[in-house]
């Protein structure tokens, strides 16, 4: 995996890189502004973000949302020196992975990575479909939704649609636990839904997808669980 940290505190964040070189032998970057950790995040495929929420005069919690805009599967843990003060603010905005308190308990550290490690190998699963005598292996995180029309299921992703046989059911039982079956002939990927409204997903391209009464209760608790409403 692909680490930012993000801190202004130089040697927090020269000892978090450290650690995590060391300990899980993963490519780390250091920033310490806003400036800085958007151009890593346009340039780089960032796995995981660690920031701090005060960042000098900038707020962290603003910036991990904005990073959250460019790459919506990257995970983030927050740094924080006020306990639980900013919390409720943190899960209006965006569901963290963990908060790791100053000073840095390695052991948290250690325990969310390893948690955010099982979420990356599901990420990182691929999904195998043939059509038209065409064989098409497509990577489960960049899917944002599948669609069923009669015998036919699409599985569109931002640059593609493909197209395959097989009920939608199947799929279900294939991919990871951030896809949620919303209708009868959808299911959405949660990493690309902007937001929940009552019989709708809209997605980050503003599609919208739509969700049934029989799928609705389930749907709405799932997304809120793994994103935190």
């Amino acid at each position: 995996m692909n680490v930012l940290i993000c801190d202004d505190d130089i040697l927090i964040s020269k000892s978090l890189s450290d650690y995590i070189c060391n300990k899980f032998n993963y490519k780390t970057f250091i920033s310490s502004n806003r400036t800085d950790t958007i151009d890593i995040v346009k340039n780089h495929n960032i796995d995981l973000l660690i920031i701090d929420i005060i960042l000098g005069n900038d707020n962290g919690i603003a910036l991990s949302k904005d990073v959250k805009n460019i790459n919506p599967n990257v995970q983030i843990i927050f740094i924080t020196g006020y306990g639980n003060t900013y919390y409720n603010d943190i899960f209006d905005n965006i569901n963290p992975q963990g908060f790791l308190e100053k000073p840095i308990q390695y052991n948290v550290l250690n325990f969310f990575i390893k948690q955010i490690e099982n979420n990356y190998k599901k990420k990182k699963a691929k999904l195998k479909i043939s059509y038209d005598f065409k064989e098409y292996i497509i990577p489960t995180d960049k899917i944002f939704y599948i669609q069923s029309s009669k015998r036919i299921c699409e599985i569109i992703t931002e640059s593609e649609t493909f197209r395959c046989y097989k009920k939608l059911s199947e799929f279900s039982e294939e991919l990871p636990d951030f896809f949620i079956r919303c209708h009868q002939s959808y299911i959405v990927n949660i990493n690309y839904v902007k937001s929940h409204e009552i019989g709708q997903f809209t997605l980050i391209n503003e599609i919208i997808v739509p969700i049934s009464n029989s799928y609705a209760k389930e749907a709405k608790n799932l997304y809120l669980m793994n994103l935190g409403g």
